[in-house]
């Protein structure tokens, strides 16, 4: 009969005390990077996996952390949202913590005492449910900046120095006639991501062309229509999903993406990893994010933290497409 992993085993691998590991689960008191490090590689090792009732009978606490989701979190192709999900979920039960989807709405799960704190995504400025939560002392950790009198306990993508250097390295290869392919109407990020863009052609003394169709395939298809009747030699997308449906207008076209026509993506996921060429485009390191704000929210369960933002570069991943 196989016996569970205990802390006291974690910390003889890692050759630490078990307070130490405690600290690292919990992502409180102070433990250096390397020593972290080689906590949670032991932790790996062992595949040892924290009892949060033992925890919860002396801290009144749930072990659960909460993940408000809804429909508009998931539209058609965007399958990096459920990348995160999985890295979240991996990364909460690295710390002894479960991820608690809920609908929306987080009001009864708290009063509830189900989840200890709260992991918000897709922020937006002045975000109502960051609002909320502030005002009732709950702790959470945001994916995406909050407004500057909010908290600021959040991780963030760099999209507006991202696209920019994207362009620049697409304006450093030579093209000139450059447009950029995003969503409207636009969530912060995406205003950002074609901030990043027009700054960028400006610098280099070029026109910004700018085609912003609403995320309906008719109205994305029509502005395709529209960008490739007089193609650019590169076009900047604010996402992969909107990079395939480049590809596709192009091939339609007798454009050959890659030699034609250059195309970036943002987004890294599944999605552009499908295409063909191979895509050329900003890979957010989903993984660390996670990671970063189930560290974050798990802190502040022990109390508030002054901890700044964060914001996080993605990588440039060289495909064939540019």
């Amino acid at each position: 009969m196989s016996t569970r992993t205990t802390i006291h085993d974690v910390a003889r691998e890692a050759g630490v005390s078990h307070q130490t590991v405690s600290n690292v689960l919990r992502s409180t008191g102070r433990v250096g990077s390397a020593t972290r490090e080689r906590v949670l590689a032991a932790i790996d090792s062992l595949n040892y996996r924290p009892h949060s009732g033992a925890a919860s009978l002396r801290t009144r606490r749930s072990g659960s952390l909460a993940y408000p989701i809804s429909a508009g979190d998931f539209p058609t192709g965007k399958t990096i949202m459920l990348e995160f999900m999985s890295a979240l979920t991996s990364a909460a039960g690295a710390r002894g913590h479960h991820l608690v989807l809920t609908p929306g709405e987080t009001d009864e799960l708290l009063q509830a005492g189900v989840a200890d704190a709260v992991i918000l995504a897709n922020i937006e400025p002045n975000d109502v449910r960051v609002k909320t939560l502030a005002a009732r002392g709950v702790p959470f950790a945001c994916f995406g900046r909050t407004a500057p009198e909010q908290p600021q306990n959040w991780v963030d993508i760099d999209n507006q120095a991202a696209i920019h250097a994207v362009t620049t390295y697409l304006i450093e290869q030579g093209h000139k006639r450059l447009a950029f392919f995003g969503y409207a109407p636009q969530g912060s990020w995406d205003v950002s991501r074609e901030t990043g863009f027009r700054a960028a052609v400006t610098e280099s003394g070029l026109p910004a062309r700018v085609v912003s169709p609403s995320p309906e395939p008719r109205h994305v298809s029509a502005a395709l229509d529209v960008l490739l009747d007089d193609p650019p030699t590169a076009v900047v997308t604010g996402s992969d999903v909107l990079a395939s449906a480049v590809y596709s207008a192009a091939a339609q076209r007798g454009i050959l993406v890659g030699s034609d026509l250059a195309v970036t993506g943002f987004d890294g996921s599944m999605v552009g990893k499908l295409l063909t060429p191979t895509l050329t485009t900003l890979s957010i390191p989903i993984g660390y994010i996670a990671d970063t704000l189930v560290a974050r929210a798990v802190a502040e369960i022990a109390g508030p933290t002054s901890d700044p933002g964060e914001l996080v570069m993605p990588e440039l991943v060289h495909g064939d497409s540019a």
